[in-house]
């Protein structure tokens, strides 16, 4: 035991008097100048060494250094600035002037990506020879072997600007590129992105290939952890992890992502790749698929914010004011600027087995779109939801502002009820719902829908039922209380149900106007016309109903009845409607025509009477 002992002893003072002879011997300024040649050599950067280089044995065998700069030709700025470097050096290298690094640590750096730090050409000045002039190598010395295996960056900042409007600060940066071989290297990130008080705070591991750099790069990136939170988003912000394959060709320039998958605060997901050709008008290429992707929870929205108490008691004082607020709530035309897409051409795809939005679950969700210089085209927005079907294509004109939007509903078969629920309207109609319309307009939001777009809407609504007027009851009734030819109604009930209702209406201005309408069930046939106020939220709707059953008796005078058209004004605010019906002129008039019969029968049976001229003449008048 004690020859084991004695024998590591003198081991160790072999190597630290081995470490101290080396470090008294080897000056590492030796180095210097060979380094400084061989960055501007390979790179054409400048490498400013601003200390003197030292040793530093203990727990690594380093070089260390003060300040550093890293400059392109003829740049502004210098594109690195490290408030120290270290050198992880290899000891035997050392003995025969091998220079072999295995890890270069740069702590507090600060690296630009600007165009101040880019290089710049100045093509009237001379090409001035290669020099060492900040740091000559030293008379007499070696040609020096640089090998270098590792890189780390720690606590370090990023500033990454590609024109005056557009700056990206990447915070907190620590990076890690270890080579596992020639063409390969294993690069760990971490670091937060801070834009328009928002922050991106991201984790990576990833494998990088270079074999065929600078033409072409590519990075399998195994693991992402990220997080965005600042100001628009949700509270807990936007977090999840994923995975990718990167890949940058220099030309054409180009990006892509491949095999994608991302996750989404838990609850989402997205799968697909992505292409930008970076030209002086991007191409970006978009194909993305999800089983889940709830939209309300990444962007933070109330699954339906307008059905709250205080929301509906603020939208109707709104509407019921002499001068609607909503009317004065936003800006002009102006506002509507889409020009934006006048800068890149995309395709995009991208479908979910379940899309969530505004409270509604999408089953089937699909999206087809494509941009040509600010002339957009969504050829597919669909999906199934409330039980039916729809399809919403549109057509974006972008190249000037306001932008102009066309776009031709299709609603088949959707149950009328959470409909309504969904977009915070009355539900006063229920039933299954059919569109087909034609629209365009100025505008893209609510606003402009309701002040600037017009088109035609044909709807139909099968098993229709409107809530809080019975039809047949109220012109029963009315007609009970006037005359004993007919019964109270049994029907109690408080709606008024349809086999099938339709409607040819056009919108403009906010206004919707009805000019055919027409509605049958085994009671009732209706037809009528009028309008509607999206604004106000009103109607005024003149009918003419043909009650067909429901009299309570059968005489003349029912009979008649069944065959009359009879008047109903419906009118008012959506959640209050109200009726006008007068049905003394009907039976007035049906009283009148009964009295002319009975007349002209007699007269039939009493021609030879001498004033039978005057008397018919006389019942002829209206």
């Amino acid at each position: 035991m004690k020859r084991l002992l004695t024998t590591l002893v003198i081991l160790l003072v072999v190597i630290v008097t081995g470490l101290t002879a080396l470090v008294m011997l080897v000056n590492p300024n030796d180095f210097r100048g060979y380094i400084v040649k061989q960055v501007q050599k390979k790179s054409g950067y400048q490498l400013v060494l601003r200390d003197n280089l030292r040793w530093h044995v203990w727990p690594k065998l380093s070089i260390l250094t003060g300040e550093i700069a890293l400059t392109a030709e003829n740049a502004k700025v210098p594109a690195i600035v490290a408030e120290n470097m270290r050198l992880d050096v290899e000891l035997l290298p050392l003995l025969s002037h091998q220079l072999s690094v295995k890890e270069v640590m740069l702590k507090g750096a600060v690296l630009r990506f600007t165009p101040d730090s880019q290089p710049q050409t100045q093509p009237a000045a001379p090409i001035a020879p290669e020099s060492d002039i900040h740091y000559p190598i030293v008379a007499g010395s070696q040609a020096w072997k640089l090998d270098i295996a590792k890189i780390r960056v720690v606590d370090s900042l990023l500033i990454w600007q590609t024109n005056e409007h557009s700056q990206f600060n990447v915070r907190d940066l620590n990076l890690l590129l270890e080579r596992s071989d020639q063409d390969h290297f294993d690069l760990s990130l971490s670091s937060k992105i801070n834009k328009n008080q928002q922050e991106l705070s991201i984790k990576l591991n990833s494998s990088v290939d270079i074999s065929d750099y600078p033409q072409q790069l590519s990075a399998d990136i195994r693991s992402l952890e990220y997080q965005l939170q600042g100001i628009g988003l949700p509270s807990a912000g936007i977090q999840g992890a994923g995975s990718a394959i990167v890949q940058y060709q220099a030309s054409p320039e180009s990006i892509s992502l491949q095999k994608m998958a991302l996750t989404v605060n838990d609850e989402s997901e997205l799968k697909g790749d992505i292409t930008a050709i970076l030209q002086d008008k991007p191409q970006y290429s978009i194909n993305l698929s999800s089983s889940t992707f709830n939209l309300d929870k990444l962007l933070g929205w109330d699954a339906l914010p307008k059905n709250t108490p205080q929301a509906k008691h603020d939208y109707r004082v709104e509407n019921n004011s002499l001068k609607p607020v909503i009317a004065t709530s936003v800006s002009a035309l102006s506002d509507y600027d889409l020009t934006f897409l006048q800068g890149f051409d995309a395709d995009i795809s991208f479908t979910a087995d379940k899309f969530i939005y505004q409270g509604m679950d999408i089953d089937h969700f699909g999206l087809k779109a494509s941009n040509n210089s600010g002339l957009a085209n969504i050829s597919k927005l669909s999906g199934n939801v409330f039980g039916g079907y729809f399809a919403l294509p549109t057509s974006i004109d972008a190249t000037a502002v306001p932008a102009k939007l066309h776009t031709k509903p299709l609603l088949q078969k959707i149950e009328m009820q959470p409909l309504l629920t969904a977009l915070a309207l009355p539900t006063i109609f229920d039933g299954q719902l059919n569109v087909d319309g034609d629209l365009l307009g100025e505008g893209y939001d609510e606003y402009a829908i309701s002040h600037y777009w017009q088109g035609d809407l044909n709807i139909d609504l099968k098993n229709a039922r409107l809530e809080g007027l019975n039809i047949p009851q109220l012109i029963q009734q009315s007609f009970a209380r006037a005359t004993d030819q007919v019964s109270q109604p049994t029907n109690t009930d408080d709606f008024t149900e349809a086999k099938s209702m339709s409607a040819k209406a056009r919108l403009k201005g906010g206004e919707i106007k009805i000019s055919e309408l027409a509605a049958t069930s085994g009671m009732f046939n209706i037809t009528g016309q009028g309008s509607a106020n999206l604004l106000k939220q009103n109607t005024d709707v003149s009918l003419w109903v043909q009650l067909t059953h429901g009299w309570g008796k059968q005489n003349e005078f029912v009979r008649r009845l069944v065959q009359l058209k009879i008047p109903l004004r419906v009118y008012g605010d959506w959640n209050n409607l109200q009726y006008a019906l007068n049905v003394e002129p009907l039976l007035r008039d049906e009283l009148q025509q009964k009295v002319k019969k009975s007349i002209k029968d007699w007269l039939e049976n009493n021609s030879s009477n001498e004033n039978l001229k005057k008397i018919e003449d006389l019942l002829n008048k209206k």
